[in-house]
């Protein structure tokens, strides 16, 4: 049985296209520091087995409590960062990266200096607005105190008072 800590609300799926960005974006990367040229072939040839091998290393996942995220081949780097230090979940997207058809969402936190960028950096999330939407949602629920996995109680729980609400105009709306 697992606890609540170890419950997975949302795990993020990377899109394929994230690899054809990534060879892209080095590619031209390479081409514009003109000394770089004669590398690019290198590079494509190497990405065909260094990008695979990336993308399934990426995972993301969000639990109740915190949002996990795993990535890197050689460099790997497993993190789990708190909701309730997430201060902003960011989508972005350049002009290459809408070109391959993706998007990239960052993650700021409380704390974080500002000259290292996002504590987490996910590019290629599929969905990416309905990803933050999850993240920031359970966060919101953390911060209200409620238990880490109540947000259908919490709807329901708002959906009732509605109906309360609207019962009582009905019955001033009849006696006046």
């Amino acid at each position: 049985m697992t606890s609540s800590r170890d419950e997975v609300l949302l795990q993020a799926e990377f899109d394929r296209r994230v690899m054809g960005y990534g060879r892209l974006a080095v590619s031209l990367l390479l081409f514009i520091t003109l000394a770089g040229i004669p590398l690019i072939p290198f590079w494509l040839i190497w990405s065909v087995s260094y990008l695979p091998r990336a993308y399934d290393r990426f995972s993301a996942r969000l639990t109740p409590t915190s949002l996990e995220l795993t990535r890197g081949v050689y460099f790997r780097s497993d993190s789990t960062i708190p909701l309730d230090r997430i201060t902003d979940v960011r989508l972005h997207d350049g002009p290459l990266m809408r070109f391959c058809g993706i998007q990239g969402l960052k993650v700021e936190t409380a704390g974080q200096s500002g000259t290292t960028g996002a504590e987490g950096n996910l590019i290629g999330v599929v969905d990416a607005p309905a990803f933050r939407d999850a993240v920031l949602r359970q966060r919101e629920i953390l911060q209200e105190g409620g238990p880490p996995s109540a947000a259908p109680t919490v709807a329901a729980s708002e959906n009732e008072l509605l109906v309360e609400i609207r019962d009582l105009l009905k019955s001033i709306d009849s006696k006046t």
